[in-house]
């Protein structure tokens, strides 16, 4: 008896060693921050005269484009990255920097927010799938690198922020300086056509700051655009049903007589003068007054709008979203009407619902 329960503890800890093992854990440091600049090169051209004798010159000349802010935990599982526009084009500085996206690293997805068009993409993270799926080979050769460009080998080191890189030419193009599988430093270069020569460096981003130490708040890595994408992807048609018969208390009825402030961000659900359920979300609305929408309704097992971008609709307009159109003047067709005047506002046609969301307020960027 005692020779089986030793036996079944031993597979226990040995089926526990190998799922940790085929974990991907491409860093050797378990969490931390570093802060990074991306630099541009302007190409500065002129002449110089020494001794009576006139020459020209062309040098690049780098100036920070962006900052980018990394975290991580769990030695690399779980990543997320913040990037910020600090100057404009040759250099000149912003008034205040400005938040271009958002990057989230988890599991075999990678997820993108770009805050100009606020809009997430959901994207396969090859990287961690191709390590997972050569995990002996990547564990023998320790780095995702040398997993990612095959047959690389390190060529060297160099100190970045007191800590030894090591350094690999990924090709022609391409510099990476890493420490404990970390860049620190990576340069991009330009080539001539063939690709086989180096003509002058491109772009590059470097470390200025790297923290190992401090406590990484965990809420960075569930940021409230992704949060609002799962809501707004949960509601299916047999939600939004059940949302609108049984659950009145999650939403605010948008009338006619009493029209609604909407802002960005906002879903609502609606249904059309066809009957048919579906939901909305509030992408912008510009300095022109054009509202921004993403859109999905659903009749029977049909479903309209989901491979749409997006729909713009200029102010003061008439929208028939059964079948995607703006209308010249008032029907039985129209659902409802976009104008931006007192304020902006949503107003329901021939007695159609629209619904507001108000879990979708309780997130406000």
């Amino acid at each position: 008896m005692n020779f089986f329960k030793k036996t079944t503890t031993l597979l226990i800890l040995v089926s526990s060693f190998l799922l940790q093992a085929q974990d991907f854990k491409p860093y050797k440091v378990k969490s931390g921050k570093i802060t990074y600049e991306r630099l541009k090169y302007s190409t500065h051209s002129g002449f110089s005269s020494v001794n009576g004798v006139t020459t020209s010159y062309s040098k690049q000349v780098p100036y920070v484009d962006e900052q980018v802010i990394y975290y991580w935990k769990e030695y690399g599982d779980i990543a997320f990255e913040e990037t910020y526009k600090v100057s404009k084009f040759g250099g000149e500085l912003l008034k205040e920097k400005v938040k271009v996206s958002e990057r989230l690293w988890v599991k075999e997805r990678r997820y993108y927010f770009d805050f100009k068009k606020n809009k997430m993409y959901d994207d396969p993270f090859h990287l961690r799938i191709k390590c997972q799926e050569n995990f002996q080979y990547y564990q023998i050769m320790g780095s995702w690198i040398q997993m990612q460009y095959m047959g690389v080998e390190a060529a060297g080191t160099k100190t970045i922020l007191g800590k030894e890189a090591t350094y690999y030419k990924i090709d022609n193009s391409t510099d990476l300086y890493t420490w404990k599988n970390l860049v620190l430093k990576s340069e991009d270069f330009y080539t001539n056509r063939e690709g086989n020569e180096r003509r002058g460096i491109d772009r590059s981003k470097i470390a200025i700051k790297i923290d190992t130490v401090s406590k990484i708040n965990d809420t960075i890595f569930n940021p409230n655009w992704l949060k609002r994408e799962k809501l707004y992807k949960s509601l299916d048609r047999n939600k939004i049903d059940e949302l609108i018969d049984a659950t009145p208390n999650l939403l605010i009825q948008v009338v006619e007589i009493n029209p609604l402030k909407i802002q960005k961000n906002d879903i609502f659900l609606f249904v059309t003068t066809n009957l048919r359920l579906g939901k909305l979300q509030v992408l912008s609305i510009d300095n022109k007054n054009r509202l921004t929408i993403k859109f999905e309704w659903y009749y029977q097992s049909n479903s309209v709008g989901k491979n749409r971008d997006s729909f713009r609709i200029k102010n003061n307009s008439l929208v028939n979203i059964d079948n995607v159109i703006l209308e010249n003047e008032l029907s039985e067709k129209v659902d409802f009407k976009w104008e931006n005047i007192e304020f902006p506002t949503i107003i329901p046609q021939n007695n159609i619902g629209i619904y507001l969301l108000k879990p979708s307020r309780t997130i406000n960027n």
